[in-house]
């Protein structure tokens, strides 16, 4: 973790930026109030907020401490004390499992905020435009020091298991990686060969070989198979990038191969008992299909 200073001689801090600051001091306590609003507006816009900020009493102590940062942007000394609190906050941010993405997202959106307001205080003046580069190098170091914080946190999380801890971790990532490439490639193989199951019910549909109301309704079913297959193949991909599976995705697997199932057999009227079968069967993956949505939708 570089020193304070060494940060101000990466990003050029000079005398110039402190008294820039020292300048708009009054900016984030004018504003921190309505900062505070804007910004859990904007945090709507990431759909799992709710599991960060589970309730109001969590809400409350998170709108001070982010007002009490937006504040101190503007008045703080960057010096060794600031790189600290600094720091605790990237800690914080790794003990709730806060990935490192929404941090940088909202620093853009700080960053755009204060430009707006400074704006419309100043305008575009010179004086202005030295005042928000100023402010920019200061959100840049903010941001690297609570990125930083993220990866010697996990580091240092990683160093405290034990050897044979560390070496299984490392062995279960491989194989965890050669099952999920698998898994992508059977999946893109299964796309294939459905593709050329699709043309093949066409040609038979052209020839005339297969009844065409009989074929249509086969030819739609095997689209949505396909469509189906594509979603998982996408949800796996995902997955190798680091978000989390949807369990709801599965169930429209299984839910368009029921009713690809039941667009068949549909014309056949002795399977009149089948065909009620299977239309149970659908209601009831269309049920767990709503309710892991539901769950979802909440996280």
């Amino acid at each position: 973790m570089e020193t304070i200073e060494e940060l101000k001689v990466h990003y050029s801090w000079t005398q110039e930026d402190e008294e820039n600051l020292a300048k708009v001091s009054w900016l984030g306590e004018k504003y921190k109030e309505d900062f505070i609003e804007e910004f859990y507006r904007y945090l709507e816009n990431f759909s799992d907020t709710s599991k960060y900020l589970p309730d109001e009493e969590v809400r409350k102590r998170h709108k001070e401490k982010v007002k009490g940062w937006f504040a101190s942007l503007f008045t703080s000394k960057y010096d060794a004390q600031y790189l600290r609190k600094l720091y605790r906050i990237g800690e914080t941010h790794v003990r709730i499992g806060l990935p490192p993405h929404y941090v940088q997202a909202s620093m853009n959106f700080v960053r755009n905020y204060i430009a707006d307001k400074l704006t419309k205080e100043m305008g575009s003046t010179p004086e202005a435009n030295s005042i928000l580069k100023s402010i920019n190098k200061a959100l840049d170091i903010n941001l690297d020091v609570m990125i930083n914080s993220f990866r010697e946190e996990e580091l240092r999380l990683y160093l405290a298991s034990g050897k044979y801890q560390r070496l299984l971790i490392e062995n279960v990532r491989r194989v965890s990686w050669f099952f999920d490439t698998f898994i992508i490639l059977t999946l893109a193989v299964v796309g294939v060969f459905l593709i050329f199951w699709i043309v093949y019910e066409i040609g038979l549909v052209l020839k005339g070989d297969f009844p065409l109301e009989r074929g249509g309704l086969s030819i739609l079913g095997s689209i949505l198979v396909l469509y189906a297959i594509s979603e998982l193949l996408a949800e796996e991909i995902k997955h190798i990038r680091g978000s989390a599976l949807s369990l709801k995705v599965f169930v429209g697997v299984a839910l368009a191969a029921v009713i690809r199932k039941i667009l068949i057999i549909s014309l056949s009227p002795e399977k009149v008992q089948e065909l009620i079968t299977l239309s149970v069967v659908t209601l009831s993956l269309g049920v767990v299909f709503w309710l892991i949505y539901r769950v979802e939708s909440k996280l």
